[in-house]
Formats: C-alpha cells, sequence, structure tokens
C-alpha cells in the first residue's frame, strides 16, 4: 500500500511537471507571437509617419512648381517600405455657377449642368477635370497627394488631412489656384522622381469667356453677379475635403454617390451671410462688401475712425472717403478736418460730403455741411496715460425705436445740397452739378420721402440721402476706403484697437462676390 501511494505521488509530481512545461511554452509561443505582431504595427506605424514626411516635403516641392518660380523639381521619397503610384485619373473637380440668369428660381431643379435640358438655368465655370494624384499605399493604408493637399485614407475608409489644400475662402471671396497632378510611374519601396510644370496660372476666372447666352451672356468678371457657384469634387478623399471645407470656409457642405461608382463626391455651396453687420476696416483700396440695398434696407450704418498714431495725432490731416464705382455710377462719402486742438479738450470737427453721378462724372448731385461730427477723446487702449481721440459717426440709425430707420429724428445730421469746392474728392466733382434743383426719383413704392425736390441750400437727413443712394444701384456693392497718402495723422485702417463700422442690411440673401480661380498643371515622373 505505501509503494502504491509512492508511485502515484511520483506520477503526480511527473503530470505536474509536464503541465507547467507545457504552460510556459504555451505562454512563451503566446508572447512572442504578441510580441512580433506588435513590433510589426510598430513597425507600420513608423513607415507610415515616414511617408506622411516624404508626402509633406512633396506636397511643398510641387507647391514651387505649380504656384512658385522652380520650372521643376527633384524628389527624393526615402521610404523603403510600401508603393508610390501617379494616377493622373484619380478624381475630378468643377466648378458650377447655379442660376446663372440671376432670377432667384432654380428653373432645371438641380445643380447639374445639361445643356440639353432647355430649362437649364446653370452653368460652367469650370468644365469637369481630373484632379489626379500621387498616392503611397503601405498595406491597406495610403496617403494621397491630391489637389494641393495631402490626405490619409485607412483600412475603413476614413480619411484625415495630412496638410491643407490650396484653397482658401474668405468673407465673400474664393481664392482656389486648382492643381491638377499629371505623369505616370509605380515604384515598390525606396521611390525618388521629378516634378516638372505643366500649366501654370492658367486663368479660369477672372477670364476671357462669356456666360452663355441662355444666363444672358456676360464676361466672366468680377464682381460676380449672377447666382451662386459652388465647387464639387469626386474622391476616395471626399470626406477629408468636405470637413476642411467645414472647418475652413462659409459653405454648405454635401455628399453623395450620384453616379454610382462607389466614390463620394463632395459639394461646396460657397455662400456668405449678406448682412455685414460689424466689421474692421479696410486698408486703402480695400473694400467691405454690401447687398443689394435697392429697397432702402439699411437698418444702422455707422463708422469709428480712429488716427494713424493714437496717442499723439489728432487728425491733422483727415481727408477720407469710402466710394462705390459700378460701371458709370459713382458715390462717395468723404470727411475733412475742420479746427480744434488735441485732447481733452478737441473742438475737432468733421466736415462730411456726399457726392454722386450716374454718368461717370459728367453730372453730379452733392449734398455737404461742415461741423457734422465733433471728435472724442477716451484712454481707449486703457494705458492710463493720456486719452486718445477718436470719432463716433452714425449716418442710419433708429434712435426713437419706431421701426423707421428715414424718419426725421432730431438727432439726425443734415446735410445741405450745395456745390462744394473742395476739390480733394476722388472723383473729382469737376463735371456739372445739377443745380439749381434736383429731385430724389422715387425707386421705391414704400418710402413716401422721396420724389421731393431740392433746390441748392435745401437740407435732408444724412439717414435719407444715404439711404436714397445706396438704393440706386441695384446690385451689390463694393464700399472702398480711400485714404489720403503720406502725411499721418488721417486714419488708421488696420491694427490694435483700429478704425471699424457697422452695416447692419438684413434680408438672409446669400452670394459669392468674387472669385480668383487659376488652373495649374504638374507633371510627376517617378524612377
Amino acid at each position: 500500500m505505501r509503494t502504491l501511494q509512492r508511485r502515484n505521488s511520483a506520477g503526480q509530481t511527473t503530470i505536474g511537471a509536464v503541465l507547467v512545461i507545457a504552460l510556459v511554452i504555451v505562454g512563451s509561443t503566446a508572447v512572442v507571437a504578441l510580441g512580433d505582431r506588435a513590433l510589426d504595427d510598430t513597425r507600420e506605424n513608423s513607415g507610415l509617419a515616414r511617408a506622411e514626411q516624404s508626402m509633406t516635403l512633396f506636397d511643398s516641392q510641387a507647391a514651387q512648381v505649380a504656384l512658385g518660380d522652380a520650372s521643376n523639381q527633384r524628389v527624393n521619397f526615402g521610404e523603403r517600405g510600401g508603393s508610390y503610384t501617379v494616377e493622373d485619373d484619380a478624381g475630378w473637380i468643377e466648378i458650377i455657377q447655379l442660376d446663372c440668369e440671376n432670377d432667384n428660381v432654380n428653373d432645371d431643379a438641380d445643380d447639374v449642368v445639361d445643356t440639353s435640358n432647355t430649362d437649364e438655368d446653370d452653368a460652367y465655370i469650370m468644365e469637369r477635370k481630373a484632379l489626379g494624384a500621387m498616392v503611397h499605399r503601405t498595406g491597406d493604408t495610403e496617403i494621397g497627394y491630391q489637389g494641393g493637399g495631402v490626405w490619409r485614407r485607412g483600412p475603413d475608409g476614413g480619411v484625415e488631412m495630412v496638410s491643407p489644400p490650396e484653397f482658401h475662402y474668405r468673407g465673400a471671396t474664393l481664392t482656389l489656384p486648382i492643381v491638377l497632378t499629371r505623369g505616370d510611374g509605380a515604384v515598390t519601396g525606396r521611390a525618388s522622381g521629378t516634378v516638372e510644370e505643366g500649366i501654370r496660372a492658367k486663368p479660369v476666372f477672372p477670364s476671357g469667356e462669356t456666360f452663355p447666352s441662355r444666363c444672358g451672356g456676360g464676361d466672366f468678371v468680377n464682381p460676380v453677379r449672377k447666382g451662386e457657384v459652388i465647387v464639387r469634387i469626386e474622391s476616395r478623399y471626399a470626406r477629408g475635403w468636405g470637413r476642411y471645407f467645414d472647418a475652413r470656409t462659409s459653405g454648405e457642405i454635401s455628399y453623395a454617390d450620384r453616379d454610382g461608382d462607389g466614390v463620394e463626391e463632395v459639394t461646396i455651396r460657397l455662400v456668405s451671410l449678406e448682412n455685414p453687420g460689424s466689421f474692421g476696416m479696410p486698408g486703402e483700396g480695400g473694400s467691405v462688401t454690401v447687398p443689394g440695398t435697392s429697397d432702402h434696407n439699411v437698418e444702422e450704418f455707422s463708422l469709428t475712425l480712429r488716427p494713424e498714431d493714437h496717442d499723439s495725432a489728432n487728425f491733422n490731416n483727415l481727408q477720407w472717403s469710402m466710394y462705390i464705382e459700378e460701371g458709370d455710377q459713382q458715390f462717395e462719402l468723404y470727411f475733412t478736418k475742420s479746427g480744434g486742438s488735441g485732447c481733452p479738450s478737441t473742438g475737432i470737427t468733421a466736415d462730411v460730403t456726399v457726392y454722386y453721378s450716374e454718368d461717370g462724372g459728367d453730372n453730379y448731385e452733392m449734398w455737404h455741411a461742415n461741423d457734422v461730427f465733433e471728435a472724442k477723446c477716451e484712454d481707449r487702449d486703457g494705458d492710463g496715460n493720456d486719452d486718445e481721440i477718436y470719432f463716433e459717426m452714425s449716418f442710419v440709425d433708429d434712435d426713437d425705436n419706431d421701426g423707421d430707420v428715414s424718419d426725421a429724428e432730431g438727432t439726425d445730421p443734415t446735410l445741405d445740397y450745395t456745390k462744394n469746392g473742395d476739390n480733394m474728392l476722388k472723383f473729382k466733382a469737376n463735371g456739372n452739378l445739377r443745380n439749381p434743383s434736383e429731385t430724389f426719383d422715387s425707386h421705391s413704392a414704400d418710402v413716401s420721402w422721396e420724389g421731393s425736390q431740392y433746390d441748392s441750400g435745401d437740407t435732408e437727413t444724412v439717414d435719407r440721402v444715404l439711404n436714397h443712394y445706396f438704393g440706386m444701384f441695384d446690385d451689390e456693392l463694393d464700399l472702398t476706403v480711400k485714404d489720403k497718402p503720406g502725411g499721418g495723422g488721417s486714419v488708421e485702417e488696420t491694427g490694435p484697437d483700429s478704425s471699424s463700422g457697422v452695416l447692419d442690411v438684413p434680408g438672409g440673401g446669400k452670394y459669392v462676390t468674387y472669385l480668383h480661380v487659376t488652373r495649374n498643371e504638374i507633371e510627376v515622373r517617378l524612377d
């Protein structure tokens, strides 16, 4: 019995030892396998990171050829893993003008150009062009250069932006140097090649092209006056394009696979709210875009002007204006300084002149008054030192809150219909003043005071004068800054706590005002 127990004990010990050894072997194998997999993942991620860096460098070199001064660049990708391929038919881009006849009706009920449709009211600004791409692939992950941007597409189809494309949209201005990739070649492992100039800065808009006759004709020129603009891109990286547009533009983004080829399209409707609201003052020659105001729908217009040197200047050389020039129509709101000294008791005032001509200056109307606005003093920069001088000017407002900005309120400054001898206006006023009388021809049935006749010396509130002349322009308009050159002491348009304004024009319409689109091609050769 004791011998049997000892034998059983020995057998159990042997079996236990074998099980322990087996577990060790299995565990070690698992650890090795997991370690190998982790090492493979690390190597792959490291390789993809290096590939991203290589493609970003390629992006920089390609931009020098497509948009810069270089005619060619030698590129070295330096990544041994994966493959590189030039795909000159990858994806496409098109730009379309919707409602090109500009009647606010989508006649064909879509946003696709089909010239065989008799109701077609859309037109190409740029017909569909293949974008092309330079692509690196490692396993199921690809990193692609397309349209001047670099994109990473994972196994699940998700797309991330590595480097942004050459596309800028701000306010109502689209700047789009379209970069198209052409060429051929496929290399596995370490790759190098050349990037050569194909087409550079070929104008798309504005250009010498014209709209189709069904759109009422007219040249491809700025500012855009017809309908709305969309940019549509089909790409494996469509979601990345869309997220970029959504973050950087005022566009409306949508996705679809309309042709059923499994590749998404992203459509960007380039819109900007009509109402400029509060705005920083543009610099000399810059503009504030204003929507159509023919219905006297300006609810507020005011300016805060500051001198170039906040702490010492006193508007000594104030000769500053905002003007509009649309065809033969000319408008100018012009300011000059009258007397006074510096803070704290200024006595400095601004004279105001309003000029309008509808025939290029041969004949004009002019309103003027001295000492319309008095400068104010305040420690605006909060430095505890001397106060800074500024003008606070209100032209259109509703001080009595009755909902009518054009009624004659006691607080409204008035201007005289008169001939003004100051020849510093941008438009010089060298034509014939419409004296001795002028009539505000009615262009809005809802405005009772239009139709009034003014003789030289008659007065009218600045609210009505400006609403009337703004209403003379049918479409959007640009208020452009004109400052006296040199000398200092005039208006500071840019910089900290600079001049600003408010222009409140409700209405809800949408528009794109300026397009700057060029076509650029690069040739990529791999070796």
